[in-house]
């Protein structure tokens, strides 16, 4: 695993103050845990979730980006809804308990149930298209429309355990995730094999699942774990995980490369490799972090169980800004600390100019072990923290690009 604190310093002999990019945006009234989210764009947004006490809960829209949400006429205040889905700012389709399912194609002034059975609970909610979609939920339920959601059929699957996230390629190949089981359908959903691998446990669930093509795709665990897979869920490789809790209840990939994980203690995690390196991020909170939504690469939502809604417009880089404005006169690349190393290290360099800046990690072979920065940067100095936890004793080299310079160095990690 890999761990990165990402610091922004302009230099200052004052004091500085020190923040993480997620903040609080929003806070329900009446107090209610916000357990489904989603973002079409940087403006447009759906919430639900589950009432503490007090009044009645509802589905909530807004239009300026988190700033407020107004109640929706959806006549369901006593429901939860679990799972959200956007095709458009006005067609939205919404799951949850007694087995709704409900649509507006008029974003959010009228809400039609498309289906009900007061003996299910769907959690998965994907549409492929405008007509094709599915959901999945309790007792190894999955259905399938394909005219809108007008009529939903039921498909057979080989179990009746709770079935939680769903995603699907295209209109035949798909992967659900539920306890103690993964499945994938390459008939659109007619037929459903288990390729849950080696790494789930008995009592542990798939939550969130995302494929970037047919071949890859990654789900996180509610055991605090991340697998990944390249060859169409045949095997898969651990590639994130932490025995100071954790579950990674969602998941949001606003690019192949480029993807997000919430947990239930309050932290973010941030991948820019497609999955393969996962870098962990603060949040004010450290509670259960539910639903996490990218309609951009940077502006992000967070739901979360105090009723709060968390918001970012950076990726979530954490940062300590001083008051001084004075930049570096140079660029520059120290020399890591400490080194030799076991199995962390401190990396430092300095920006004279604003732009993309790319930090990189290699073995004595030069093949790349790992991307530590990968963002636009502004002018400043900087400090990555590398964890090479997972890597073997040896050499390797550290290479900053950024605007027309370049250096690389040499670090040596003795276990």
């Amino acid at each position: 695993m890999k761990k990165i604190i990402l610091l922004f310093l302009t230099l200052t002999a004052f004091s500085g103050v020190s923040f993480s990019q997620w903040s609080i945006q929003y806070t329900s009234s009446p107090s209610q845990t916000v357990m489904s989210l989603k973002f079409f764009d940087v403006n447009t947004g759906y919430h639900s979730g589950i009432l503490y006490s007090g009044s009645t809960m509802n589905i909530y829209k807004t239009t300026n980006g988190g700033v407020n949400y107004v109640a929706q006429n959806s006549n369901f205040t006593s429901q939860r809804f679990m799972s959200i889905f956007m095709l458009h700012p006005d067609t939205v389709f919404i799951s949850g308990n007694y087995g709704k399912i409900l649509r507006t194609v008029n974003g959010g002034n009228n809400w039609i149930v498309q289906y009900s059975d007061t003996s299910l609970q769907f959690w998965g909610l994907f549409f492929v298209n405008s007509n094709t979609g599915f959901v999945s939920g309790s007792n190894g339920r999955i259905m399938k429309t394909t005219n809108k959601g007008d009529n939903w059929i039921i498909q057979a699957t080989p179990t009746s355990t709770a079935l939680d996230g769903i995603y699907f390629i295209n209109e035949t190949t798909g992967y659900v995730g539920g306890a103690n089981i993964f499945l994938k359908t390459t008939d659109a959903g007619q037929t459903w094999i288990n390729k849950v691998g080696s790494f789930i446990s008995p009592f542990e669930t798939a939550q969130s699942v995302y494929f970037s093509d047919a071949n890859t795709g990654i789900y996180s665990t509610n055991a605090a774990r991340i697998v990944r897979t390249t060859d169409g869920g045949d095997t898969w490789n651990l590639v994130y995980s932490t025995t100071s809790g954790g579950a990674v209840w969602g998941l949001a990939f606003p690019t192949p490369l480029t993807g997000y994980g919430c947990t239930n203690v309050g932290t973010v995690l941030r991948t820019t490799d497609g999955g393969l390196n996962w870098i962990q991020q603060s949040t004010p909170l450290t509670e259960n972090l539910y639903e996490i939504s990218f309609p951009t690469v940077n502006t992000g939502y967070i739901s979360t169980w105090s009723g709060k809604i968390l918001k970012t417009t950076n990726g979530g880089a954490t940062y300590i800004n001083n008051t001084n404005k004075n930049i570096p006169e140079k660029y520059s690349l120290s020399q890591n600390y400490p080194n030799p190393f076991n199995p962390s290290t401190n990396i430092k360099f300095s920006i004279k100019k604003p732009g993309f800046t790319t930090l990189k990690v290699y073995n004595a072979l030069g093949k790349e072990e790992r991307l530590l920065v990968n963002d636009f940067l502004e002018a400043g100095e900087f400090e990555t923290m590398f964890d090479g936890g997972k890597l073997s004793s040896g050499l390797y080299f550290y290479k900053i690009t950024t605007g027309n310079f370049t250096d690389t160095k040499k670090m040596l990690m003795i276990k």
